[in-house]
């Protein structure tokens, strides 16, 4: 399935920057127009920091909610595609970090295929859903001016989408890409050679593509 298809039948943001340490609970901005931020004026980089900041909770607490968000577990992504294709004018935009080091010693323009395969996701589970709620409840209703005026019209990662990285290029620049790879250090988990292309297998390093965004004020444990 094509990147931007995918997006809208999932109802998925892209990740359009290299995030490697973002995880569910975090706080992101979605403007009327272009992506989604991670930064905003007066915005907490997570949910657990509003309730920090809003005297809610305490630092162990503060440290026990970020531990619970970031221990998720992959888990296979239980998605009727397996496989999204990115277009070629995309595919630098996405500033994965293994592109990245590509990317100075091969021109990315030269790939003629780019997908992200074996979809994983980190999702948030239940508990830790009930557990959010509970302490949005009791913002709205001790600290409504820090709620309505910090996250109330912000969103909320709940799921974040990893995949493995394959890209085909023609087989006469393969040595080109090679002698790339070589060059920046980067490894492949997987080269298969065909008769016009040659295809390269890459892991996901840990760097999320997509993510689902629900609003704030919508959250329901």
């Amino acid at each position: 399935m094509e990147i931007r298809k995918f997006r809208t039948n999932y109802g998925l943001e892209l990740i359009t920057a290299s995030h490697a340490g973002i995880s569910v609970g975090d706080l992101v901005w979605d403007p009327l127009a272009g992506s989604p931020g991670f930064s905003h004026p007066g915005m907490p980089n997570t949910i657990y920091t509003a309730f920090l900041d809003a005297g809610l909770i305490d630092e162990e607490e503060f440290k026990t909610f970020r531990k619970e968000c970031q221990k998720i577990k992959l888990a296979p992504a239980q998605l009727a595609d397996k496989k999204v294709d990115v277009n070629s004018e995309l595919i630098a935009e996405l500033q994965h970090p293994t592109l990245g080091k590509i990317e100075g010693n091969f021109k990315l323009d030269s790939i003629s295929k780019f997908r992200f395969g074996e979809l994983q996701v980190r999702e948030m589970d239940d508990l830790l859903r009930v557990k959010i709620d509970q302490y949005l409840e009791l913002m709205k209703a001790k600290k409504w001016q820090e709620y309505d005026g910090r996250i109330r019209r912000v969103n909320m990662i709940t799921e974040l989408y990893y995949g493995s990285i394959k890209l085909v290029v023609e087989r006469a620049l393969s040595g080109n890409l090679d002698a790339a790879l070589e060059k920046s250090g980067v490894k492949f988990i997987a080269r298969a050679e065909g008769s016009k292309s040659v295809e390269y297998e890459f892991a996901h390093e840990e760097v999320p593509f997509a993510m689902r965004i629900e609003k704030v004020k919508r959250f329901n444990g």
